[in-house]
């Protein structure tokens, strides 16, 4: 498996892991633990092998600039948010820090993927084929 395509993939199960943790909350330790391994593989590859997303050349102007940044903030809260379920696993945090970082990181999330759908669809630089399994690329 490439790079790439584990990075989609941890993508979309840390999504869905954080939007089963947030629905059924954060007290299913299976789900909690499978997200903990999830974002500390991906953290650890992103820590080694570097950010695979890149602006592309029609993002211009203060929004260029912003976008890496960004993207570090993203990997920041999902470092908190594992950090803190990590954490209250075996009890050394309260459950309140471990959902408190998780709907932080569902909020950022949010606005990460409104930027990039406003990216895909104004600046038509198809920032989603990026990050969507290439099954899904004919319905863009």
């Amino acid at each position: 498996m490439t790079q790439r395509r584990l990075t989609i993939f941890l993508h979309w199960s840390l999504f869905m892991l954080l939007l089963a943790m947030i629905k059924g909350g954060s007290a299913n330790e299976v789900l909690r633990l499978t997200f903990v391994g999830a974002g500390a593989l991906w953290l650890a590859m992103t820590a080694t092998r570097g950010m695979l997303g890149k602006p592309g050349p029609k993002l211009q102007g203060s929004l260029r600039t912003a976008y890496p940044w960004m993207h570090r903030g993203m990997y920041a809260a999902l470092a908190v948010s594992v950090a803190a379920n990590a954490a209250a696993l075996p009890g050394w945090a309260s459950l309140d820090l471990a959902w408190n970082s998780l709907l932080v990181l569902l909020i950022a999330g949010a606005f990460h993927g409104l930027f990039h759908f406003w990216r895909h669809n104004v600046l038509y630089d198809n920032a989603l084929r990026m990050m969507l399994p290439r099954f899904m690329h004919k319905i863009l």
